[in-house]
């Protein structure tokens, strides 16, 4: 019996068949929840477990005392596993971390190590941003339009950062602070959502996560007002550049009678203007766009092209559209922005009441058509308008000029 005040612990042999002498040693103590047996192959150590159940007992510590040597094994190896870190801390730590996981604790550290770790090759902004404009020219896109508006002022601020480290906070507030207006920042946020997958595909940033810039906000639109011209006033346009400008005619008459973008107008050559066949080829369609077409020429569109000299190589210059503008607005015309594509659109929906013929010659879609062009003009108007001959171009901006 091993005794520590008034607490003790009993030591006694037993008969054991896998030990080396056949015998085993067991201590026996009385805890509150009954009594405690524990064995051991030897003697010595048999009693120095008795010793410290009776001190255990003795101070009071029954939920010690009462521990098994299985216990005990398993609280060693949990030491061992947490290392350096105090056990309870330890579980501290897992406990709240499987809360915020939602019991999926493996899952979510799967991804954060993912999206954290080191299975891609660090690379800061500035260099990104050359490298990806590099292999969008490669690729054959033209950036003086696109990214290299928007990509050089955002390596600028952020310059030798590492790409994976620029959080959405920071995106968002450059986005705020650089492209305050909705179509504005969306345009940007495009560009930079690009460059970050791209980023993202070629091994700058972790395959598997979400990038940044893609989660960043989007802002919301207002619906833009269709700015249009009357055919009373394009008919004076025409009159106007003939007398005055004849070098842009063409491309007056392709933008209003055809509606080709800005873009598609600067590249346009006169070989893909058939007059005989009455239809215009678009010589460079818009990318990403269903603008690969053939737009057809009306009768009044011929004959103001055949006034044209030089009906050779390309149609204009590419400023072409901008100098109009200019010159348009200098002569006293107040012109909306794209006013003559738009123009060309909502006359043609008027004149034929046809949704999808229309978006399939302006390369646009139905749905941008319904939501954007419909009913802004009569069906009168919109046959006037592709009737516009040199001659009655003249009869239209005299009675005008008497009415004004």
């Amino acid at each position: 019996m091993i005794r520590v005040g008034s607490v003790g612990v009993k030591v006694y042999r037993v008969r054991h068949k896998t030990t080396s002498t056949g015998w085993a040693y067991a201590i026996s103590w009385v805890t509150p929840r009954g009594r405690r047996t524990s064995q051991f192959a030897d003697l010595a150590k048999a009693v120095e477990a008795a010793r410290l159940k009776a001190a255990q007992l003795a101070d009071g510590r029954v939920e010690v005392a009462e521990m098994t040597r299985a216990d005990q094994d398993v609280l060693a190896a949990a030491r061992e596993i947490c290392g350096s870190m105090p056990f309870l801390a330890a579980l501290e730590e897992w406990r709240k971390a499987r809360e915020l996981a939602g019991g999926n604790l493996i899952a979510a550290a799967e991804a954060w190590a993912a999206r954290n770790g080191t299975s891609f090759e660090a690379i800061d902004v500035r260099t990104a941003v050359d490298l990806f404009v590099q292999a969008k020219k490669r690729g054959g896109v033209d950036v003086t339009a696109s990214y290299n508006k928007i990509l050089p002022a955002f390596a600028a601020k952020f310059g030798e950062r590492t790409l994976h480290t620029i959080s959405v906070r920071e995106l968002n507030a450059w986005m705020d602070e650089r492209h305050p207006h909705p179509v504005s920042r969306n345009t940007a946020r495009k560009r930079i959502v690009t460059l970050w997958r791209w980023a993202r595909k070629q091994g700058y940033l972790p395959r598997e996560a979400m990038t940044e810039a893609e989660q960043t906000d989007t802002a919301r639109e207002e619906t833009a007002d269709i700015g249009v011209v009357s055919g009373e006033i394009y008919a004076a346009l025409l009159r106007h550049f003939r007398a005055q400008h004849p070098e842009y005619l063409g491309a007056l008459v392709v933008a209003g009678f055809c509606g080709l973008r800005r873009s598609e107008i600067h590249e346009q050559l006169w070989s893909d203007i058939n007059l005989e066949r009455k239809f215009v080829r678009v010589t460079k369609a818009k990318r990403n766009t269903p603008s690969r077409r053939l737009v057809p020429l009306a009768d009044a569109a011929i004959e103001w092209l055949i006034l044209c000299k030089n009906r050779k190589g390309a149609l204009c210059t590419n400023l072409a559209v901008d100098r109009i503008r200019d010159i348009a607005r200098e002569a006293g015309f107040k012109l909306p922005e794209n006013c003559f594509r738009h123009s060309f659109i909502s006359h043609r929906v008027a004149q034929t009441g046809n949704v999808a013929e229309t978006a399939l010659e302006a390369g646009n879609s139905p749905q941008v058509i319904f939501r954007h062009y419909r009913e802004l003009f009569t069906k009168e108007e919109g046959r006037a308008w592709f009737d516009i001959q040199p001659t009655i171009a003249a009869i239209l901006t005299r009675t005008a000029g008497s009415s004004s």
